[in-house]
């Protein structure tokens, strides 16, 4: 008898201590919100918030590299607890898991090779209409392929695993442009060169496109009440004292936080 209280014991803490320890996943391909270190390390404005909201809410947290289309259906079985990897919330997602409050809210561009006519756009829609059927990149899964396809129905959309792609593409002359956060931009064009890549018409947001959503948040499991509380009072905090501003300012030299 008393072996088996032991190891109901030893049961009972070791599912108290699973409880603290979160699976975060994240796709660590798009600097400077995530990317891998020379040492095989996740690094980036999103590492820091994820690993200070953890802090926080006193929780352990193992974090998953995986390709962006498989962070939210990973997410959806149980692969992940939390999903850190500049997601942003809009309705679609938000049918399937649950949201934290916003941490940050970041613009988004257009950019083509020098010299063409989408340059001069002023407006969204002479965005739209300036490439017409233009061969268009963009990441898989993501709120800029809903964007496209959504918005620019005489584009040939390209998809891509990665944001790199998408700027070597365009450069080498395979598509004709590309749309991602103007944050993810700035390291491939200073990079490859202003001379190869160029901003076309004006930074876009939600209130150009619904399919950007309400800024970027922790998506969870449906129905995670507590661990959406903790997050929530966690990120409100880091809004309130500065703390994602102090990040973003790190890792973008400007401030993305959620107003």
């Amino acid at each position: 008898m008393k072996r088996l209280l032991t190891v109901l014991a030893l049961s009972m803490l070791a599912g108290a201590a699973s409880a603290d320890e979160l699976r975060i996943g994240t796709s660590a391909d798009y600097p400077p919100w995530e990317s891998v270190d020379a040492s095989g390390n996740i690094i980036g404005f999103d590492k820091d918030v994820g690993d200070e909201i953890c802090k926080r809410i006193a929780a352990t947290c193992n974090w998953q590299n995986q390709a962006y289309d498989g962070l939210l259906p990973g997410l959806q079985v149980g692969k992940f607890d939390l999903v850190i990897s500049g997601v942003s919330i809009n309705d679609e997602r938000s049918q399937k898991v649950d949201f934290s409050v916003a941490y940050a809210d970041a613009p988004n561009a257009i950019v083509t090779a020098p010299g063409s006519d989408a340059a001069s756009a002023k407006s969204a829609a002479d965005l739209a209409k300036a490439l017409g059927k233009a061969a268009i990149g963009v990441q898989s899964g993501s709120t800029h392929e809903q964007v496209i396809r959504a918005h620019f129905p005489d584009a040939d959309v390209r998809v891509y695993d990665r944001p790199d792609q998408i700027a070597d593409d365009l450069v080498a002359g395979r598509i004709d442009a590309g749309l991602m956060e103007r944050s993810a931009w700035e390291p491939l064009i200073k990079d490859r060169g202003a001379d190869k890549l160029a901003y076309a018409g004006p930074l876009l947001t939600s209130a150009d496109f619904p399919e950007f959503g309400k800024g970027q948040g922790v998506a969870m499991g449906k129905g995670k009440t507590e661990l959406k509380t903790k997050v929530d009072g966690a990120v409100d905090a880091m809004l309130k004292d500065g703390t994602v501003k102090t990040i973003a300012e790190k890792w973008f030299g400007y401030d993305i936080s959620k107003k």
